[in-house]
């Protein structure tokens, strides 16, 4: 698979494209199955990495996302998701190969909290290169009231932080705000969003009764070097995984 000229374009212009029907029925409903097994799994050392939140609207504890998923402990996953067909794509978008960066499964339960407006750059990005590119995997239909993803469509946004690091652009929960300048992405199974680290998004709470369970896989340039192992190595140490017993109760900026 290769991208169009225009879908390149459209990319470099907004800062996202949508593909739909990326990961065919069969394929996305195993990876499915494997997020559910994560989810009830219990890590062994150096392997997944989960992260545990008090729900202000329920008061529950509730997984919100699981990083560090990829590798030779997942191997079945690691294998569905980065295909022929995702680095074709990304060499397209960087002019150069791809390399992972990190990984992420967010859950979205019911009752989760909304992920404010921001740019992936500002969290700490810039310490590891100027440059990333995510794929977000849609697992779970995203509609509007289980906090489907909204992005900047309007392209009107630098290529550079616009905020401090570690902060949010904005407290304010979507509609964001000129309207018209950003898109609420109601997407299905399979579909994915290839979006930039500078890019402005977020997502509404999750106000259903319905999970909203997305994958999120950054890369960088291959000429940038391989910075996965680091990267983690120097999140543990500031963020750390908890259980759901020690669940946090603060709503930081992570991405």
């Amino acid at each position: 698979m290769s991208l169009s000229e225009q879908q390149v374009k459209e990319f470099k212009s907004k800062g996202f494209i949508v593909l739909k029907n990326f990961f065919d029925a069969p394929s996305i409903n195993r990876v499915s199955s494997i997020v559910n097994e994560l989810g009830d799994k219990t890590p062994a050392e150096n392997q997944e990495a989960k992260y545990y939140e008090t729900s202000p609207v329920t008061g529950q504890d509730v997984l919100v996302r699981i990083e560090h998923v990829l590798g030779d402990y997942n191997s079945e996953l690691t294998n569905l998701l980065i295909t022929p067909d995702v680095n074709a794509c990304l060499t397209q978008l960087f002019d150069e190969p791809a390399v992972l960066f990190k990984e992420k499964i967010n859950y979205k339960m019911p009752g989760c909290r909304p992920d404010k407006l921001h740019q992936d750059q500002a969290a700490g990005w810039n310490t590891y290169g100027d440059f990333f590119i995510s794929m977000a995997i849609v697992v779970d239909a995203n509609r509007k009231d289980n906090g489907a993803l909204s992005f900047m469509n309007s392209g009107n946004y630098k290529r550079a932080l616009m905020t401090d690091e570690w902060q949010p652009m904005t407290e304010n929960d979507p509609p964001y705000e000129p309207e018209d300048e950003y898109v609420l992405l109601e997407a299905d199974p399979g579909d994915v969003v290839f979006f930039d680290a500078y890019v402005p998004h977020g997502s509404p709470a999750n106000n259903s009764d319905r999970s909203r369970r997305n994958i999120f896989l950054t890369f960088n340039r291959q000429s940038d070097g391989d910075m996965r192992d680091q990267y983690y190595e120097d999140k543990w140490k500031s963020y750390a995984p908890n259980t759901s017993e020690a669940a946090r109760t603060d709503a930081s900026f992570r991405v």
